[in-house]
């Protein structure tokens, strides 16, 4: 820095020695500055380096052991400035001072901010810095991230008018024979339809059936369907053009662009997880634990909606809380349509595994037979979980193996 505060570059730092018939003085932290003439001497680091005091006088200046006091230097005043007294060429031994884009490379290509700070809090010497929109090739080729998203833009004015879908994969096959299920969200009322299927060729039928219900029941017309662009939706396209629908995809490799799709699998998956848990049911049966919880999500209460829930708002009445069971509890369904005779047991303990979505009745499963009965007229022991007891069993089999 100059008189007037401006800074002047620097082309290159390094060391030198100044030799006198009597001394031989360490210069440490040369800087280089070819724009300037004249070489200056820091004095307070020439004292420090040589652990030397100066005597300024009007004429002279004389350079002296620091303890001893024994004067190694004596030089003159010319034309207002003191001089030294040797004529020798003044030699450093430099080096190039580095940039911040060699303290990049050193340090493996940290962000800006971390280098900045480093540089800053060790004084480290640069003859540059990058600035804020430096861009490294390096850096781009091997430390690419995906940019982030801005907020959804989409609007709807009314039920059904845009709807969200997307598949998921189970790597288990559910006990009648399910590895995928689809879900039909809509965007104004947020309410979810679940259909399980076991080929994802079957996604096609499932939307046109999908279609037919609003059609009929809503007697409203999808204007919109957001997916990704996995092959079962690429399929839908000539169909989705005939009947006037736009199809928008997400780019490739961005889940994030339907995100409000995937946010509803991680709920309902989290969320039917949970339910089998606490029934002690086998993985094989999360069709019904995922699709009570899509029954349960569709009544629930969200801030989304004003703390009305998706059933509300697009069929316009309260839910029915009244009826809502424990999953995976104990039940005895009424069977006498079910028997054979007369002089049949009629009641058998069962298992609650849900409700049904077209009937005002409950999923009930035998667990001796493993099948599934639909009725309404249904006793419920919320306190006794069938699979709890089976469990038991299997582990304490499994720990005390019988031995001939």
């Amino acid at each position: 820095m100059i008189g007037d505060g401006s800074t002047l570059p620097i082309t290159h730092t390094g060391s030198t020695s100044l030799t006198t018939p009597l001394h031989t003085f360490q210069l440490h932290n040369v800087l280089c500055v070819s724009s300037m003439e004249k070489n200056l001497i820091s004095i307070s680091h020439f004292s420090t380096s040589n652990n030397v005091s100066i005597e300024f006088l009007p004429s002279t200046f004389l350079i002296k052991e620091l303890h001893t006091r024994t004067t190694l230097l004596q030089g003159q005043v010319k034309d207002g400035v003191y001089e030294w007294p040797s004529s020798s060429p003044f030699i450093a031994f430099s080096t190039i001072k580095p940039t911040s884009f060699d303290w990049h490379h050193r340090l493996s290509y940290p962000a800006i901010s971390i280098l900045k700070h480093i540089v800053s809090s060790n004084h480290l010497g640069l003859s540059s810095f990058l600035s804020s929109n430096y861009s490294c090739n390096v850096c781009l080729c091997n430390k690419s991230h995906k940019l982030p998203f801005s907020n959804s833009v989409i609007f709807s004015t009314k039920p059904l008018e845009i709807i969200f879908s997307d598949v998921w994969t189970s790597l288990i096959f559910s006990h009648n024979g399910f590895k995928y299920y689809v879900i039909f969200i809509d965007h104004f009322t947020k309410y979810i339809w679940f259909y399980p299927f076991k080929n994802k060729s079957d996604v096609k039928d499932v939307f046109i059936r999908f279609k037919a219900i609003v059609k009929k029941h809503f007697n409203s017309t999808i204007k919109t369907l957001y997916s990704d662009n996995g092959g079962e939706y690429i399929s839908l396209a000539t169909f989705l053009s005939t009947n006037g629908i736009s199809h928008l995809i997400t780019p490739p490799h961005t889940p994030e662009h339907n995100g409000y799709s995937e946010r509803r699998h991680l709920h309902i998956v989290e969320t039917g997880l949970a339910l089998l848990t606490h029934a002690f049911l086998p993985p094989s049966y999360w069709i019904y634990a995922f699709a009570t919880t899509v029954y349960l999500i569709n009544r629930m209460p969200t801030p989304t909606l004003n703390l009305s829930s998706p059933y509300h708002k697009i069929f316009l009445t309260a839910p029915n809380y009244s009826k809502l069971l424990i999953f995976g509890c104990l039940c005895y369904p009424w069977l006498s349509p079910y028997t054979s005779h007369k002089l049949e047991s009629r009641p058998k303990p069962c298992v609650f595994l849900g409700y049904s979505l077209t009937q005002s009745a409950y999923y009930c499963l035998d667990p001796s037979t493993s099948r599934i009965y639909v009725s309404r007229h249904v006793k419920f022991i919320e306190s006794q979980f069938p699979f709890s007891s089976l469990s038991s069993s299997s582990s304490t089999s499994l720990s005390n193996p019988i031995t001939t």
